[in-house]
């Protein structure tokens, strides 16, 4: 998926120079998405990879599942306590996608990661059965990915792991989703262009003797179940009129899901990617959220213009 020009740019000019616990626990309930949290995490971070810039982005990694996780940190100025945002890419998409709106936020002083997803490739010759079951462990997978994500930036010293929020765009938003039913870590959730049909539209479109496998193996990940779950007033919903991607019903299933937890905002021009204003919107309302206040770093991008 195309991230705007605008994302693009702030990306390329901030890279161009480069060759845990709270008190606010994850939910006791048993869920598909448990994992084991003292597993190591193996966090290394490479170093800066930018240069004469007030924001320094670390080329980071950590594990999950066993396997690596790719990320990138900005990190304003500062010993911190620093609040954290998380970012989830679109699919296809990778820890480059949105580190223009991660810098942005780490202007307001604030830590950013971006993180590179694990997809999944299903196997070719896999029966019916074993794709749906295959769907199931990959979205299980991913999201795992983003929960050892945060037990990183609770691990960093100079993050309050008591302020954490989430950005998602479209499959990011759809991992955002279930994470706002799952994570208690996680104060505040924006989710860009996020839609998911109800399990039993995939459920009409199969075999009659396939149903039951579709309802068990997809309705243990759908991200309608998991953000009717969510903690109210946690969840902002920005959505284009014009998304040529994500039908306007999914788009509407996940907001009538998340009932009284989110806020919803439309927008007239906009199409799968989010424009100007949803972008600046979304900095003021995380900002918000976190209790941080105007742009703090000095010589630093603010925001789109």
């Amino acid at each position: 998926m195309r991230i705007t020009v605008l994302i693009l740019v702030s990306a390329t000019a901030l890279l161009a120079s480069a060759c845990g616990g709270s008190n606010d626990e994850p939910s006791s309930a048993s869920t598909p998405f448990d994992y084991d949290a003292s597993a190591p995490l193996a966090y290394k971070d490479k170093g800066v990879i930018n240069h004469d810039y007030p924001l320094k982005v670390h080329d980071v990694s950590y594990t999950s599942g066993g396997k690596k996780v790719e990320g990138l940190l900005v990190v304003p100025p500062g010993k911190g306590p620093f609040p954290a945002v998380l970012y989830l890419h679109g699919s296809g998409g990778d820890k480059t996608q949105l580190i223009g709106p991660a810098a942005w936020m780490a202007a307001r002083g604030v830590v950013s990661m971006t993180i590179t997803m694990p997809e999944d490739l299903i196997p070719a010759d896999a029966t019916p059965t074993g794709r749906l079951v295959a769907e199931r462990k990959s979205a299980v997978a991913t999201v795992v990915a983003a929960r050892r994500a945060v037990d990183a930036l609770q691990a960093l010293p100079q993050v309050d792991d008591d302020r954490i929020g989430l950005v998602g765009w479209s499959a990011g938003a759809r991992v955002g989703a279930i994470l706002a039913g799952v994570d208690r870590r996680i104060e505040a959730f924006d989710l860009f262009s996020g839609g998911a049909p109800p399990v039993e539209d995939y459920a009409a479109n199969v075999p009659e003797s396939l149903r039951p496998a579709v309802r068990r193996e997809l309705g243990a990940v759908d991200p309608l179940r998991w953000i009717a779950q969510a903690r109210q007033s946690t969840v902002l919903l920005q959505d284009g009129r014009k998304d040529e991607v994500v039908p306007r019903s999914a788009l509407d299933d996940l907001a009538k899901a998340a009932g009284k937890a989110a806020e919803v905002r439309w927008y007239a021009g906009q199409g799968h990617t989010p424009g100007r204003k949803a972008l600046g919107e979304q900095l003021v309302w995380m900002a918000k959220k976190l209790g941080v206040g105007e742009p703090v770093v000095e010589g630093a991008s603010t925001g789109p213009q």
